[in-house]
């Protein structure tokens, strides 16, 4: 996308993704950021120094649980989290935030922020008990007709108590297709394990536009440019 440029640095508004997205959690309160690099890490280290956060590497770029698995050793058990990520620049500290207290208000182990779609091909769907918790997460390849009718998807912010999530990590499986850990793997074993995981829904989906294609960087450039008018009225 970028000749080179890690995406995560590509400019949007005159600062890189990654600076909206630190700029996002910083609002909502966070009192440590811990950013997990891979491959370009060296490039995305220095387009950062300074900014106050730790980097945490990622050996190898086996998936989301794996990512976060990164992270053992520098995370109190008793710490909440909120997994972001660093291609989806638009989403809000009040949205952040918002996740954090629900999951402190429902009580539930893990939250998950989620949005309802008019089109939602391609995401992993939500699907509810009973009683509304998140009873699975089923990602678009390996649902059936009646969970792809389901428009809540799955936006790929978590919030969590660490210790309630490392131990469930260790359990988590590579999967048959791509050999990657995924973090909804771990919600599912959350859930497995008599957990309560729970579904925010965001106000405006717009904020989970991420970043993949040209097309897309150009799409949120736009969306970013009308949430600025709209400030200004």
């Amino acid at each position: 996308m970028g000749a080179g440029t890690p995406k995560v640095l590509l400019p949007l508004g005159g600062q890189p993704l990654l600076s909206h997205v630190l700029a996002s959690v910083r609002a909502a309160g966070a009192e440590r950021v811990l950013v997990v690099v891979g491959e370009a890490k060296e490039q995305v280290m220095a387009g950062h120094a300074g900014a106050g956060v730790e980097f945490v590497v990622q050996a190898e770029q086996r998936g989301t649980a794996d990512a976060v698995r990164a992270c053992r050793g520098r995370i109190d058990p008793a710490e909440e989290c909120v997994v972001v990520y660093g291609d989806v620049p638009l989403m809000t500290g009040p949205t952040v935030r918002r996740l954090v207290e629900e999951r402190r208000r429902l009580g539930a182990d893990v939250a998950v922020l989620t949005a309802v779609l008019d089109d939602p091909f391609g995401y992993g769907r939500v699907v509810r008990d009973a009683a509304g918790w998140i009873a699975e997460i089923v990602e678009e390849r390996d649902a059936d007709d009646a969970v792809r009718q389901i428009r809540e998807v799955n936006s790929g912010f978590y919030a969590f108590v660490w210790g309630t999530l490392l131990p469930v990590l260790a359990d988590v499986r590579p999967s048959p297709a791509t050999g990657e850990y995924y973090l909804t793997d771990a919600v599912r074993a959350v859930r497995e394990r008599g957990g309560r995981v729970a579904a925010v829904s965001m106000e405006d989906p717009a904020e989970m536009s991420g970043v993949n294609t040209p097309e897309q960087l150009a799409r949120v450039e736009e969306l970013l440019e009308s949430r600025a008018g709209r400030a200004r009225r």
